[in-house]
């Protein structure tokens, strides 16, 4: 058995410039950042004659990889629309908060609810979870999950968030199954 390796042509959606000629263009972004609009084209201009081999380097390289727009343009549109409003500061990611589930009692409980009530009776996911909710067999897991959930400070309109969500996920995840 033979197989045959078939060579596809990847079309290239976006070409990006080369990493010797970012810091180039960079720099002039930067240094230009609050000029107003006229005075920038005008720095642009007299920039494009002063490093006209670098440009002229960094032309044939798109060229070469298949760029048929006008590099030109293209390079004054990052230099003018993105590099001069991207932010030089370096962000610290966000700290997580730390995950806090619920009891698998609890999940098994909705899942049960959504199964033999919600589903059946073709109820809205806002209706099913208040039903869940005020249904009298359902009120000591209920305030048993509570209990828990405040000892890791979390105060009751956050259970109750973290009960919609969790609740309205599954009953969305059932409803793709089905």
């Amino acid at each position: 058995m033979s197989e045959s390796i078939q060579t596809q042509d990847i079309k290239t959606f976006r070409f990006k410039f080369s990493q010797n000629f970012m810091p180039f263009l960079v720099d002039f972004s930067e240094i230009h950042r609050y000029d107003d609009p006229k005075a920038f084209k005008d720095h642009w201009d007299i920039w494009i004659k002063d490093n006209k081999e670098v440009i002229n380097r960094e032309i044939n390289i798109l060229r070469s990889v298949g760029y048929d727009g006008d590099v030109l343009v293209k390079m004054y549109k990052s230099a003018r629309y993105y590099f001069k409003n991207k932010s030089t500061e370096k962000t610290n990611p966000k700290k997580r908060r730390q995950y806090i589930g619920l009891e698998r009692d609890f999940l098994d409980s909705i899942d049960s609810h959504i199964n033999d009530i919600a589903l059946k009776n073709s109820m809205k996911p806002a209706k099913a979870l208040i039903n869940f909710l005020d249904a009298e067999n359902n009120k000591e897991i209920i305030k048993k999950e509570i209990q828990r959930l405040k000892k890791f400070n979390l105060d009751i309109t956050e259970i109750n968030q973290k009960f919609k969500k969790t609740y309205k996920n599954r009953y969305f995840n059932k409803c793709k199954q089905n």
